[in-house]
């Protein structure tokens, strides 16, 4: 095995997490694709979106089991290599089930590689190499999905099909991880084992994945829609914005560490803060500049989530539940993501609007509640070790 302290290690590490966030990049194209695949709703052509979440959450908690009968390694590749045909076939068909079966199959390998690309964080760093390689690793995500949005709103120039064709960036994960990583059939220090229990902190930080997952799903799903139907922008233009907020992520994450010796556990209410700021300014705006300036706010604060939450389980759970725990909250963002659109659009509904504006206001609102009550539990001290309190 490489030395894992070489940056060679590392960035064949880290090259997996650039696909964990990819998955909806595509969302821009929904109102192009509304156009071509005739006879589906919008809320349809909404889920081929966020179908991957569902794959995702039914496959990161067996990721563990499966890891340790097919080997940690074979696990991921075939998570990449189910990530490469659901990712690219779309591009092939315009049968709407072909599309949701290939989309769930992309989404089932993201969850059989994903749990990884932080449980062996665990397993080969500690203290502030951790917190930076967790950083980097939140970086690397949204350095992926930044990418991938880029290249996104390049191709809707042409066709909403051949913005598919830009998840052939799995070849990148798929040489680099193959090559230069080598994982032991039955590492000594990655444990893979269900036989840990989460306990009620984690599962608290569950909830707060789910819920914030699904409003930051919000703006994803519905920016494109807002500044068609408020005359602001265009699809393309919705692309570069969702694309800069992957980038507008990646340089917080990449700053994590230092953010988080000064700041400690209010990095996390104060990005929920942020959020929602930055969801009430896109949902208020008339212009793509205040679009902009809220995406900027929204992926700025949004970089900093994951790594804070995988800081706490660090700190909060048992040794053998770290990998068990890392997959909840993997489990809980995928299922707040998939069930946004379902959950979002009824509810804004209920307040006789079901515009998109009207959702990112209400994912704003739930984002202040969660500031509040995570500022409790941060001031007393809930999320620190017993033996720190």
């Amino acid at each position: 095995m490489k030395n894992e302290h070489s940056w060679a290690f590392k960035l064949a590490l880290l090259s997996i997490s650039i696909l964990a966030m990819t998955t909806s990049s595509i969302s821009a194209a929904v109102p192009l694709m509304q156009r071509s695949l005739h006879g589906q709703s919008l809320s349809q052509i909404e889920s081929i979106i966020t179908m991957p979440n569902f794959g995702s959450l039914l496959l990161i908690m067996f990721s563990g089991i499966i890891g340790k009968k097919l080997g940690i390694k074979r696990t991921i590749m075939l998570g990449l290599v189910l990530f490469l045909i659901g990712g690219i076939t779309p591009a092939l068909t315009n049968n709407y089930t072909v599309i949701m079966v290939t989309r769930f199959l992309m989404g089932c390998g993201v969850g059989l590689f994903n749990p990884f690309s932080v449980s062996l964080m665990y397993s080969f760093y500690q203290d502030d190499e951790l917190s930076a390689m967790l950083g980097y690793q939140s970086s690397a995500q949204n350095l992926g999905a930044a990418g991938i949005g880029l290249l996104i709103a390049a191709l809707l120039a042409f066709s909403w099909k051949l913005a598919f064709l830009s998840y052939l960036i799995v070849l990148i994960p798929l040489v680099l991880f193959g090559l230069f990583i080598k994982v032991p059939e039955q590492p000594a220090k990655v444990d893979v084992k269900e036989s840990g229990k989460a306990n009620h902190k984690i599962w608290l930080l569950t909830l707060l994945v789910f819920l914030t997952f699904c409003a930051f799903m919000a703006v994803i799903i519905k920016l494109a829609s807002l500044v068609t139907t408020e005359k602001i922008g265009t699809p393309s233009a919705a692309a570069v914005a969702l694309s800069l907020m992957g980038v507008f992520s990646m340089v917080a994450s990449g700053f994590f560490s230092q953010v988080n010796k000064r700041l400690g556990d209010y990095i996390m209410p104060t990005s929920l803060l942020g959020m929602a700021l930055g969801m009430f300014l896109i949902a208020t705006a008339k212009n793509m500049v205040l679009v902009f300036v809220g995406v900027f706010l929204v992926g700025l604060f949004f970089g900093w989530v994951l790594p804070r939450c995988f800081m706490r389980i660090d700190k909060v759970a048992s040794k053998d539940a770290k990998h068990l725990s890392a997959s909840m909250i993997l489990v809980s963002g995928s299922l707040g993501s998939f069930l946004s659109p379902i959950l979002m659009n009824p509810l804004a509904q209920l307040f006789g609007n079901g515009s998109p504006s009207t959702v990112l206001m209400l994912g704003g609102a739930g984002m202040v509640l969660m500031t509040l009550v995570d500022f409790y539990f941060t001031f007393t001290g809930y999320y620190q070790p017993a033996a720190a309190k």
